[in-house]
């Protein structure tokens, strides 16, 4: 039988929501002021720093994603920790020992705590060598001890946790497990492996760029554009349909991707998820070529 065991969230995701809604606006107001400005060169300033900006949004909101999916999964066999699209699987016959850091006299040293509110990946610490963290509340926190490697999480009973641990190593092992690790360069390769993931993937980023590359030029040489509603307006726009472009070439690489990795889907709706990314880049290139004849 297996436990679950979950990170404390509240104050991580709060903390992340908050950024990425200021990231949210601040896109949105530079997306507005860049359409609705008369000059040019402006509004392409505006709506490229607009385009920017999606990049720290992207990294904020996988960073939620990555808190509401991590979990700690604890059983006679092993313990799995998985985030994100990362996984661990420690046999529980490598396990040293487990303990909450409020046992150790020295604090782990974390840097500014107040603001930080997530802690994933590995981080140099003084005795511990680069430990892998999964953990998001430090009051939490429970240290791994494999061989010369060590791991930290945060269930939100750090004592619950480490006695139920003990309990489950004094039943022993039912089956033999290996460890296993998958991180996120694993699974990329995993994907990039596939023919078929490969060439539309490959070909989703070279419409993307040809999109953005005929929206700046538009916006470059031109003055004003024909837009959808049959109205002269400021050649910038152009770079409106980029942005959308993006939008959507970034959530349907995100679906395909997640549904390539945990094998919900048969391969052909993958291929057409990732089709129609190649499909509507070029019709909304076509479009902006149309609206500059």
């Amino acid at each position: 039988m297996t436990e679950e065991f979950f990170p404390p969230r509240r104050k991580s995701l709060i903390f992340n929501s908050l950024m990425a809604s200021v990231l949210v606006l601040l896109i949105l107001a530079l997306l507005i002021a860049g359409s609705m400005t008369q000059q040019n060169n402006l509004a392409i300033l505006l709506l490229t720093a607009g385009i920017l900006l999606l990049v720290p949004l992207v990294v904020v909101v996988y960073r939620i994603f990555v808190i509401v999916s991590t979990v700690y999964s604890l059983s006679r066999d092993a313990l799995e920790i998985g985030w994100g699209l990362r996984r661990e699987l420690l046999p529980i016959r490598q396990i040293d020992w487990v303990h909450p850091v409020t046992d150790f006299e020295t604090p782990l040293p974390l840097g500014f705590a107040p603001l930080k509110s997530a802690y994933f990946g590995e981080k140099a610490v003084k005795g511990l060598g680069r430990p892998l963290f999964v953990a998001t509340t430090p009051e939490e926190m429970v240290l791994i001890k494999q061989g010369d490697q060590y791991l930290i999480i945060s269930p939100e009973n750090a004592q619950e946790f480490s006695q139920r641990f003990d309990q489950l190593t004094q039943m022993g092992s039912l089956t033999q497990v290996e460890a296993e690790s998958e991180n996120l360069k694993m699974l990329w390769q995993r994907i990039w492996a596939d023919p078929w993931s490969r060439f539309l993937l490959a070909a989703s980023m070279v419409s993307l760029l040809l999109l953005f590359v005929t929206a700046l030029t538009i916006s470059l040489v031109r003055e004003q554009i024909v837009w959808v509603s049959m109205e002269l307006v400021p050649a910038s726009r152009a770079l409106l349909l980029a942005v959308i472009g993006s939008f959507f070439s970034l959530i349907n690489a995100i679906v395909g991707i997640v549904l390539f990795l945990q094998d919900r889907v048969g391969a052909n709706i993958r291929i057409l998820i990732w089709s129609w990314t190649v499909g509507v880049n070029l019709i909304l290139t076509l479009a902006l070529i149309i609206m500059a004849i």
